[in-house]
């Protein structure tokens, strides 16, 4: 029983480092974009035909907000 307790207890702490790393890979992710925004400088997305088309003002602000609620989450405590 112990021994079950103690692999339970092992797989519960790999998987919350697991975790940790997920979420420490995605406030870095999201403070480099997030930068990226900040910037001014203009961001391009390629749209269902392919094409290269550039970030409105609006879409650019609701992309700023989306990655300040990722890092508001991902980057406590860092």
């Amino acid at each position: 029983k112990r021994q079950a307790e103690a692999a339970e207890l092992a797989k519960r702490k790999a998987d919350e480092d697991k975790l940790a790393a997920l979420r420490a890979e995605n406030c870095t992710r999201a403070k480099r974009s997030k930068a990226s925004y900040d910037s001014g400088v203009r961001i391009a997305q390629v749209n269902e035909k392919g094409e290269r088309e550039f970030l409105s003002d609006e879409a650019r602000a609701a992309e700023t907000k989306r990655l300040q609620g990722i890092i508001d989450t991902d980057c406590k405590g860092s």
